[in-house]
């Protein structure tokens, strides 16, 4: 079977976590079988003129056994509505042109997120009249920030897709609003069980905290530091390490210093795959305080590592917690999260790692994805013919 993907976001050669799960989702369906080709037109800000280090134009290359088709170059019009949608299906149909002369026309479209990776497949997909499957994962739903042309034309792309996927419930409550007749499935996203893998952590007899995500008030980082300040200020045998990076970087570190957290609450950067890797399997919990959530793909990452979690009742980490593998939390609440953090600390043996890892492979593996993907494209296949 021949699946063109067509990604929203996607790993660069200076940001290789950026939709680094639709890269891994694709790596897998192909390992199984799929005829997998990538088909990316990366929309570059104008606030990056002459800082972009990638090469510019349209760029063929076998990445890490995907082929892949990328155009990249700027989106000079960022403030005019529909613009980004055109540049976007204009060079979409540049490198759908060029990977059919290569390697025919597939039998499946998959987009992942409709702005714009979905909007523009559904108006390719109708034109060579080939099935469509869109995956929806973007936090704009439930944050209330889709802008009144998108809804538009999100509409449009969501009916009209052969079918619609969510990567959680809360987001697929989402959905419902914009395609209330749409069987939509609920299949989350993958997680790479022979990368994550289980390690006794060593942290020089310290009990440690991680988390990792873009430093911006959606992940509520400034919740979890307040919390672990509340619950653990003083301790010197307690630390919470963050990774990653963003705005609020500097604010969330004049936090901790504020709370007189600052020997306690250590801040990594970006961190690359291998980096995380190493850090979920030091920690003894992971833990994020997200006020919005479509998923979590650094959950199952943890939980992969056999690690316990802390979680928020923010959408996507409502089907990953249960009573064996962590707790969830409400929103916002420093006082809440402060409670769960102190209670899983004093019952961390509780969690059986390698219960919580199995959980993880049954529901998260690759092998429980692509099974699932495999059957909707066969069965929109068999349609088509």
């Amino acid at each position: 079977m021949n699946v063109f993907i067509i990604p929203s976001w996607y790993p660069t050669s200076t940001n290789s976590i950026k939709g680094v799960f639709f890269k891994e989702q694709a790596q897998a369906l192909q390992k199984n079988g799929v005829d997998v080709t990538v088909l990316y037109p990366d929309l570059w800000s104008i606030k990056r003129l002459g800082k972009v280090e990638e090469e510019k134009g349209i760029i063929f290359s076998e990445e890490e056994s995907l082929n892949t088709y990328r155009y990249n170059g700027y989106n000079f019009f960022p403030r005019m509505p529909y613009m980004a949608g055109l540049i976007f299906y204009k060079r979409l149909k540049k490198l759908y042109g060029l990977a059919v002369k290569q390697y025919g026309k597939p039998d499946i479209i998959h987009a992942h997120s409709c702005i714009w990776g979905g909007v523009a497949a559904s108006k390719l997909s109708r034109k060579e009249n080939i099935p469509l499957v869109i995956t929806e994962h973007s936090t704009a739903f439930s944050r209330g920030i889709i802008k009144p042309y998108q809804e538009k034309l999100i509409r449009n792309a969501v009916n009209k897709t052969n079918k619609l996927i969510a990567v959680g419930p809360g987001l697929k409550e989402n959905l419902e609003q914009y395609a209330p007749e749409k069987d939509i499935s609920i299949i989350p996203n993958i997680v790479d069980t022979d990368k994550f893998t289980p390690k006794d952590p060593s942290n020089n007899n310290k009990f440690r905290f991680f988390s990792m995500g873009m430093l911006t008030h959606k992940k509520g980082m400034d919740i979890l530091i307040k919390a672990f300040a509340n619950a653990f200020k003083g301790d010197s045998k307690v630390e919470l390490v963050i990774g990653g990076d963003g705005e609020e970087s500097e604010n969330l570190k004049v936090l901790a210093q504020d709370l007189g957290a600052q020997d306690q609450v250590h801040f990594l950067g970006h961190l690359n795959r291998e980096e995380a890797v190493h850090q979920m399997q030091k920690c003894n919990v992971f833990a994020l305080a997200s006020r919005h959530e479509t998923f979590g793909v650094v959950f199952i990452e943890a939980l992969a590592c056999g690690k316990p979690i802390i979680a928020t009742k923010s959408g996507g980490p409502d089907m990953i917690v249960n009573k064996n593998n962590g707790v969830l939390t409400e929103v916002n609440s420093v006082s809440a999260l402060q409670s769960e953090m102190s209670q899983i600390k004093t019952s961390i043996n509780f969690y059986d790692p390698i219960k919580i890892r199995e959980d993880c492979w049954h529901r998260f593996s690759e092998n429980a994805i692509v099974y699932q993907l495999f059957n909707i494209y066969k069965a929109y296949n068999k349609k088509k013919e």
